[in-house]
């Protein structure tokens, strides 16, 4: 079983960086020698000149998924090692869009403009440039994006089960669509010339039966599934969570929580746990929604991280949560004592409203936490108490 930089927590390491330097410099050398680093070879697709783009993507696109799925099938790797993004329609659709619009009027993308800028072309550093400035445009308005950025979160979803295929028999649909579009695409360079692709095409007839033949080897393995967590496999012991349990190992204090989060000396995820809705109204800043139906395979990531704390509104969906989490394996899991309700009342409330005594540097930090989670650019949405929603 392979573990991957990701999946071992080593992504900040200088070895994960060596790595990065040596694959972005061979992706780079890739996409110089299929002509990539030309925007005038880039912008043909748009005119029907030049389909190497097409080619190209789809070609890795098929060799990147038969390969993950031959690895998968024969438990080479885990899927959960992957970082695979949450699918959020509402950014990814208008990203798509607007990157499909800078395509268009550039004849580059950020990877291929990389490229270009290393080859000293003008127009490629102009529009990495522009691609800097349109990144501090986007951080610096977040906040005001953030509704609007976060609409469709789908959590970790996956394609082809949402349409009803596992993953061999999409792959296979995939590669036929690939096969097609390859063909579709020499007839176009020849302007639906037959008799001269069937002359020049013999290399694309071999392509074309070597990766439908991987694809229906892959049908034929039929093993590879979206992982299902399987406790008894983990050899976590219920006694040894019982004893956590009692020694109040599981849990962690909303005011600990703050200052631990307002120093950041710790890699700390806060798990929010409660439906999109209430997520939206009001969160800890920072925090990810992680639907509980969805949270193993949202959380994998973090597994290598100091902390991940399970919040909701109460104590009930956290502490099932915890338990769930510590038999799969994880041992950085933690819920915050008396939720989020808890977190407005201790860490959140104004010291006026108080009924104990407070000394000034406690009322300072109270101050501080008030401004950082309320009062400034890092707060989201409403300033009220959390209801008596899901707990």
């Amino acid at each position: 079983m392979i573990e991957t930089i990701f999946s071992s927590g080593s992504l900040t390491t200088v070895n994960a960086f060596l790595v990065s330097l040596v694959i972005g410099v061979a992706f780079g050398w890739c996409l110089e020698q299929a002509g990539f680093g030309s925007s005038r070879r880039l912008a043909g697709i748009f005119y029907f000149r030049d389909m190497a783009v097409l080619k190209v993507m789809f070609s890795a696109v098929i060799t990147a998924m038969l390969g993950l799925g031959f690895a998968l099938a024969f438990g080479i790797i885990r899927l959960e090692a992957i970082y695979i993004p949450e699918t959020i329609l509402g950014a990814q659709i208008i990203g798509g869009f607007l990157f499909g619009i800078g395509f268009m009027i550039s004849g580059w993308c950020p990877g291929t403009a990389a490229v270009g800028a290393v080859s000293g072309k003008l127009d490629a550093i102009v529009f990495l440039i522009g691609a800097l400035l349109g990144s501090y445009v986007f951080n610096s308005s977040y906040s005001w994006i953030e509704p609007w950025y976060n609409w469709g979160d789908m959590g970790v979803s996956y394609i082809y089960s949402e349409l009803g295929f596992e993953f061999a028999g999409f792959a296979l649909l995939v590669t036929i669509v690939a096969i097609l579009a390859f063909w579709v695409a020499e007839l176009i360079e020849v302007r639906f010339n037959f008799a001269l692709v069937a002359a020049k095409s013999s290399n694309l007839w071999a392509f074309s039966v070597v990766i439908l033949s991987g694809a229906i080897m892959l049908v034929a393995l039929g093993r590879v599934t979206i992982p299902r967590y399987r406790i008894i496999e983990t050899g976590v012991y219920a006694s040894g969570v019982l004893s956590q349990i009692e020694k109040a190992l599981e849990h962690i204090e909303p005011e600990d929580l703050a200052r631990e989060l307002l120093v950041g000396q710790k890699r700390i995820v806060v798990a929010d746990l409660r439906s999109r809705e209430e997520f939206d109204e009001w969160h800890i800043p920072g925090s990810v929604h992680t639907p509980m139906s969805s949270i193993m395979q949202a959380l994998e990531r973090y597994r290598a991280f100091d902390r991940i704390v399970l919040v909701s509104n109460g104590a009930t969906h956290p502490g099932q949560a915890w338990v769930v989490l510590q038999g799969l394996g994880f041992t950085n899991v933690y819920t915050m004592s008396d939720g989020l309700r808890g977190f407005f009342e201790r860490v959140l409330k104004p010291v006026s409203l108080r009924m104990v005594t407070l000394t000034n540097s406690e009322q300072a930090e109270i101050n501080l936490w008030r401004t950082m989670f309320l009062g400034s650019g890092m707060a989201v949405g409403s300033a009220s108490q959390p209801s008596s929603g899901s707990e």
